[in-house]
């Protein structure tokens, strides 16, 4: 698979998230008309901007920094460094992040790590869709994660950052949930450094490492690649999710329940599909 530094590699560890199934009907009800409310665009008016914000615009995006970071895991890029990168920067899939390697089903998600709709989806909806379909042996779903810094929330390039840097320790999951369910202790924060390395820890990365990672900035053009992928397909707002490559739209549904149905739905066409080349189904 190469160097763990190599911006090609992907890999994946299964997030072993617990919890039976139950009947969920209200508290999916309750999430998306959260979701529904709290949906983010970049368009989207931001009134709680810290002081020290930069909007670094190049080659048609813009993404935000935040000045402060004296922790371990040093200072955020600069806005030369955001602004080099992201010109430079080719649309290239295989900077997503898998969960299961292979299955008949695909299920994308663009996210802006400090969303917190994102953050709503990935801890109800979406952990629910990968504990039923993508974590079980052979489940139906493979499922692939790809950033996208809209430019509407702050921190978000420095989570970002810190997912890869965790991914060299097979513990990029672990280290992007527990950023998502912890989002409040540093999205809004002048310098989420400090906040950003305790939850790394606290997800089980070796600090030394991990840090030395965040103070090169080392993937920084892996974030880049990650929002011309998003840029490609179209992506404005997150979270952003797509079935076999078609954009999902559970606007008014139970986003669970929506894409429940959509995987469903594809399964069966492939399983048709198979029947009628003499395949097995």
């Amino acid at each position: 698979m190469g160097d763990s530094r190599d911006s090609g590699v992907l890999r994946r560890r299964r997030a072993g998230l617990a919890g039976p199934r139950s009947d969920l009907a209200q508290g999916k009800r309750r999430m998306a008309r959260k979701m529904a409310q709290q949906t983010s665009a970049p368009a989207r008016k931001n009134r709680w901007f810290p002081i020290a914000v930069v909007v670094i615009v190049a080659a048609g995006g813009y993404w935000l920094f935040v000045g402060g970071g004296q922790s371990g895991s040093g200072p955020p890029p600069t806005p030369a460094e955001l602004a080099e990168a992201l010109a430079a920067a080719e649309a290239d899939p295989a900077v997503g992040y898998e969960l299961a390697e292979s299955a008949p089903v695909t299920i994308e998600e663009f996210y802006d790590p400090s969303c917190p709709a994102c953050a709503q989806f990935s801890g109800f909806h979406g952990k629910l869709i990968r504990q039923n379909y993508v974590e079980p042996a052979n489940g139906p779903v493979r499922w692939v994660s790809y950033t996208i810094i809209l430019g509407t929330f702050p921190n978000s390039v420095a989570a970002a950052l810190a997912e890869r840097c965790a991914n060299e320790q097979g513990l990029y999951w672990p280290v992007h949930d527990l950023l998502l369910a912890r989002q409040t202790r540093w999205y809004l924060e002048q310098d989420p450094a400090g906040a950003i390395a305790e939850i790394a820890r606290d997800a089980g990365v070796d600090s030394d490492a991990f840090n030395e990672c965040m103070r090169e900035r080392r993937y920084l053009d892996d974030v880049a690649k990650s929002q011309r992928v998003a840029e490609s397909r179209g992506v404005n707002s997150t979270p952003t999710i797509f079935v076999d490559g078609q954009r999902v739209n559970w606007q008014g549904a139970d986003p669970y329940t929506f894409l429940e149905g959509m995987i469903q739905t594809r399964l069966e066409e492939l399983s048709s599909a198979d029947a009628s080349s003499g395949g097995t189904p």
